[in-house]
């Protein structure tokens, strides 16, 4: 069964208008090098279970992410209704985006990652009624569904959802330099297949063993596998 496809049945068993799911990255000792808030807009790799939902995600992460205090609450929280009560009146808000797609409410709800202790999976729900989601009779009923569809989720599409390449903290020439770092080849030879010079290599290594947490290129090669960027 298709991802979307998975998230569709979900949205229709639980009455819920429509579904979405990303990955995110858990552990402080990653996120201390970069601002997951400032990289929120530019992320694109999020699952959902129809167009309008994504034609939504798309468009309230970049127009509100940078400024909407729900984004911060949710990637700290494991669930969170998204309140606009707050907002001031007479001023543009996320929530006239919501009404705009035929949405009224927003909850997020995160899972542990069964693949990977230093990341998450959120999904978010968007409704007409936000009451039953939050109700702790509701959450106990769908925690056992989330997991699974977590799960089947991650077989097919790790590498295409994977945080560190969605946030844009690790980009595709880093995978490469990473993968002839694992082959064991020496500086030169990656600076001549990335078209770097070797001090750029060293660099970029050292920016890559930052981000990784790693202390040298043995661990930086286990972060790099543990973390999906190596296959």
């Amino acid at each position: 069964m298709q991802v979307s496809n998975l998230l569709l049945e979900l949205s229709k068993t639980y009455g819920i208008k429509d579904a979405f799911f990303a990955l995110d990255i858990k552990s402080e000792k990653f996120c201390n090098h970069f601002s997951k808030i400032k990289r929120t807009p530019s992320r694109n790799n999020m699952l959902s279970s129809s167009v309008n939902a994504s034609k939504y995600s798309i468009e309230n992460r970049r127009k509100w992410a940078s400024s909407d205090p729900n984004v911060y609450t949710s990637l700290s929280s494991s669930k969170h209704h998204w309140d606009y009560s707050n907002w001031p009146n007479g001023k543009p808000s996320p929530q006239d985006l919501l009404v705009k797609y035929g949405y009224s409410n927003k909850i997020s709800i995160e899972t542990q990652c069964m693949l990977n202790p230093n990341w998450v999976g959120r999904f978010y729900f968007v409704t007409e009624e936000q009451g039953q989601i939050l109700e702790p009779q509701f959450l106990r009923e769908i925690n056992s569904d989330l997991m699974d569809i977590h799960y089947m989720i991650l077989s097919s599409s790790v590498n295409y959802l994977n945080p560190f390449m969605d946030y844009k903290v690790i980009k595709q020439s880093d995978v490469k330099i990473l993968s002839m770092i694992a082959e064991g080849h020496n500086r030169e030879s990656i600076a001549a297949g990335c078209y770097l010079t070797p001090r750029g290599v060293d660099y970029r290594t050292l920016q890559l063993k930052k981000k990784l947490c790693a202390n040298n290129n043995s661990s930086l090669i286990k972060s790099a596998y543990e973390n999906f960027l190596l296959d």
